[in-house]
């Protein structure tokens, strides 16, 4: 699938707005969603209370890691405000078939909330869907997307994003130790990671059964890449462990890492 809107294809800048990046809601911390130059969401745990109704309507895409709560809940606001504000546009949603199937069955099922793949109308719907493979590498919205499953506790990918320009990105959604995703990424040269980091080092059992990193967690998995890149960038924390795991963060002796909090705008 492609588009040929992508406004920033051959400019020089990737830019990712952290619209959330805490692995709880609560105060200022909000949950998962990356904006890549405005067009396309890295999840979408947070939209509508990041993003005004004119940026909500130039989203064209999202990809989604896994199908948790916390991945998923600004979806339904984002499709309820283009249809209620008749903005016209529409949004395809992409993801493994398991994730896609989890999403249309218990939320956009007209019974929690209404299914927006009939609305405004069956023919012209506010929203579409796109099961994406791990054989596959996909060109959508002007940029080279593949993706990998991860050791979560229900069906999740990661994702390793190219632009125009050689740019890229990687990002695991949530993940515990795992290697697939790590030996794909190790065929790109990758400009920045981020990367989840939910717990501190003493929880790393039951970082483990729920399918998370701790920092000492994390380090192992880096050591999984050839070339780990420059930038390396956290999220998922669940803020009353964050000052903690950041302690820890810091004693892994490697620079540059750090938490990415929601509104800050990366440039790559």
């Amino acid at each position: 699938m492609a588009y040929s809107t992508h406004e920033t294809a051959g400019q020089d800048v990737l830019k990712i707005k952290v619209l959330g990046a805490s692995g709880s809601e609560v105060g200022r911390h909000l949950c998962p969603a990356f904006a890549v130059d405005g067009k396309l969401l890295l999840d979408a745990g947070t939209v509508g209370v990041s993003l005004n109704i004119n940026e909500e309507r130039e989203i064209r895409t999202i990809l989604l890691s896994h199908a948790h709560f916390d991945h998923i809940k600004g979806i339904p606001f984002l499709l309820d405000n283009l249809v209620s504000r008749n903005t016209g546009r529409s949004v395809t949603v992409m993801g493994a078939r398991e994730v896609i199937e989890d999403l249309r069955a218990n939320i956009l099922n007209d019974r929690i909330w209404p299914d927006f793949s009939r609305i405004p109308t069956p023919d012209a719907p506010v929203v579409r869907y796109a099961a994406i493979r791990p054989d596959v590498r996909e060109k959508v919205d002007g940029y080279g997307i593949a993706a990998e499953k991860v050791s979560h506790t229900v069906c999740a990918y990661g994702y390793i994003l190219e632009d125009a320009e050689g740019k890229v990105l990687a990002y695991t959604g949530d993940t515990g130790p795992t290697d697939l995703y790590w030996k794909k990424m190790n065929q790109y040269r990758v400009d920045c990671l981020i990367v989840e980091t939910s717990f501190p080092n003493r929880m790393e059992d039951e970082s483990l059964r729920s399918g998370h990193l701790t920092p000492s967690l994390l380090r192992r998995e880096l050591g999984k890449m050839r070339t780990p890149p420059a930038r390396i960038f956290l999220i998922h924390a669940k803020p009353q462990y964050q000052p903690e795991i950041e302690k820890e963060i810091r004693e892994i002796g490697r620079d540059g890492i750090r938490y990415l909090t929601a509104g800050e705008v990366l440039e790559i």
